[in-house]
C-alpha cells in the first residue's frame, strides 16, 4: 500500500499515511484526528483532488533540493474519485438492498393493479322474490306432508263450463221488494252445497236490512261475545238498515264457511262470511265491519303504546320519517280501516327482513291488487310525534275471520 506524506490540518505536522484507490479518510499518526484525502460528488460529477495540505516549512530552515521537494509535493490518486467511491463494499451493499426494495415494491404494485382488472363476479342480492320463496319453503317444510288417498289422480280433469241458472229454477225475494229474482250464476255443485249457498244470502239479506243492532244481534255468530262489541260500535257509528245493491258473488270457502260480496249503495263492496251453523246460517259481524278491540278513532287520539287487535287491509308503501325514517332498517306498509266512515290510513313498520316482513311480503306477493285483510296487533311509539306512524307488533292471522 503506497504512503503519502502530507500536513496534517489539526496539528499541522508532516506525516505519512498509508493511502489506497478507495480512501477517503485517515487518521493522523500525531494527533489522531481524521484526514480527509478526498471528496466527490455525485450530482455534478465534479472532480476533485484529494486533499492534500502543502507542508509548512519551519523559519530559517534549509531550503529543501528540488528532488525533495518533489517527493514531498501532494500527488493525485489514479482514476476518478467518485469512481473509486462507487467501489466502497458499503455503497454496493446498500445499492444491492435498495434495488431488491425497489423490485419488490414494483412487483406488489403490478399484482395490485392486475387484481382490480381482473373481473368479479356481481354480488347476488337477496330480492324480495327469493325471500318469498324461502318463507313458502320454510312454511311447507314445517307442515305435514299430505297423503293423498290410493287411486287418487294429481290432475283432476278439466269440469265443463257452468252453464247458466234456468229463470225459475231457483228465485227469491230481497228484503224490501215485492219482484222476484233470478240466483246469480254459479257452479254446478252437489250435495245441496247451491241450496246451502241461497240460504246464507237470504240471511245475510235480513242481517242487511235489519233497522237496530239489537235485532242483527240474533242473525250473527257467536253473539254471546260479539253482542258488547256491537253496543260499543253502535255507540260512537250510525245504526240502521245496511243500504245495498245486491249480493252478486257466492263462494263456498269450506263445509262451515262461505263468503259474499255485497255491493252497497253508490259504487262500494263489502265482503261478508256466513257461517253454517246447525241452528242456521250466521253472519260474521267483526269481519264485515272490520271491528278491533277499540275504536280507529280512539286509538289514533289516544296513541294507545299497548299492542291492540285490529283488522286492517294491508298494503305496500314507502314513507318513512321521525322514529321510522330509516328505508334500510325497516319496511313500511300502508294501513286502512273500515270499522268507521273516512277513517284515516296510517303507515305501519316492520324490521326488515324480519318475521313479520317476511310474512307480510309473502301474503302481498299471493294477492293479485298487493292488498290483503290482516289480523294485527299495532302499537304506537312512546312519545309518538304524529298519529299516523305504529309499529306492527304481531301478526295474529291472515283474514279478518276468526276460526
Amino acid at each position: 500500500m503506497p504512503a503519502t506524506t502530507l500536513v496534517c490540518p489539526h496539528c499541522e505536522k508532516t506525516v505519512e499515511i498509508q493511502v489506497s484507490s478507495v480512501t477517503r479518510s485517515r487518521p493522523c499518526p500525531e494527533c489522531g484526528q481524521m484526514v480527509m484525502l478526498q471528496m466527490a460528488e455525485k450530482t455534478t460529477k465534479t472532480k476533485r483532488r484529494a486533499l492534500l495540505m502543502t507542508q509548512n516549512e519551519p523559519t530559517g530552515a534549509a531550503e529543501p533540493s528540488a528532488a525533495a521537494a518533489a517527493d514531498q509535493e501532494p500527488q493525485p490518486l489514479p482514476g476518478d474519485a467518485f469512481d473509486r467511491m462507487r467501489m466502497d463494499p458499503e455503497i454496493q451493499q446498500f445499492r444491492k438492498r435498495l434495488l431488491i426494495g425497489a423490485g419488490v415494491v414494483g412487483f406488489i404494485v403490478l399484482v395490485l393493479v392486475v387484481w382490480s382488472l381482473l373481473p368479479s363476479e356481481p354480488k347476488k342480492e337477496e330480492t324480495l322474490a327469493s325471500k318469498l320463496a324461502k318463507a313458502a319453503e320454510t312454511q311447507q317444510e314445517d307442515k305435514p306432508a299430505a297423503v293423498l288417498p290410493p287411486g287418487t289422480a294429481l290432475m283432476q280433469p278439466e269440469e265443463p263450463t257452468p252453464q247458466m241458472v234456468s229463470p225459475g229454477n231457483l228465485v227469491f225475494r230481497p228484503p224490501g221488494s215485492e219482484e222476484l229474482k233470478t240466483a246469480s250464476a254459479m257452479s254446478k255443485v252437489e250435495g245441496g252445497d247451491l241450496a246451502k249457498l241461497a240460504a246464507a244470502e237470504e240471511v245475510l239479506g235480513k242481517f242487511l236490512a235489519t233497522a237496530t243492532w239489537k235485532e242483527r244481534v240474533l242473525l250473527v255468530r257467536d253473539r254471546l261475545r260479539v253482542a258488547p262489541l256491537m253496543s260499543t260500535y253502535y255507540s260512537k257509528n250510525p245504526d240502521g238498515a245496511i243500504s245495498f245493491d245486491s249480493i252478486v258473488e257466492a263462494t263456498e270457502l269450506s263445509p262451515k264457511f262461505s263468503q259474499h260480496v255485497v255491493v252497497l249503495e253508490g259504487g262500494g263492496r263489502r265482503v261478508a262470511t256466513v257461517e253454517h251453523t246447525p241452528a242456521g246460517p250466521r253472519v260474521d259481524w267483526e269481519s264485515f265491519v272490520g271491528a278491533g278491540e277499540m275504536a280507529w278513532s280512539d286509538f289514533l287520539e289516544q296513541r294507545q303504546a299497548i299492542p291492540t287487535l285490529f283488522r286492517v287491509y294491508v298494503s305496500p308503501a314507502g314513507h318513512f320519517e321521525n322514529q321510522f325514517g330509516d328505508p334500510s332498517r325497516l319496511q313500511c306498509y300502508s294501513l286502512r280501516n273500515i270499522s268507521e266512515p273516512g277513517a284515516k290510513v296510517v303507515y305501519g313498520y316492520a324490521e326488515k327482513g324480519g318475521p313479520i316482513s317476511k310474512v307480510l311480503d309473502y301474503q302481498l306477493q299471493l294477492s293479485e291488487d298487493a292488498t290483503v285483510p290482516m289480523m294485527l296487533n299495532l302499537k304506537f311509539p312512546p312519545d309518538a310525534p304524529v298519529d299516523f306512524q305504529v309499529w306492527i307488533h304481531k301478526i295474529i292471522q291472515p283474514g279478518w275471520v276468526t276460526p
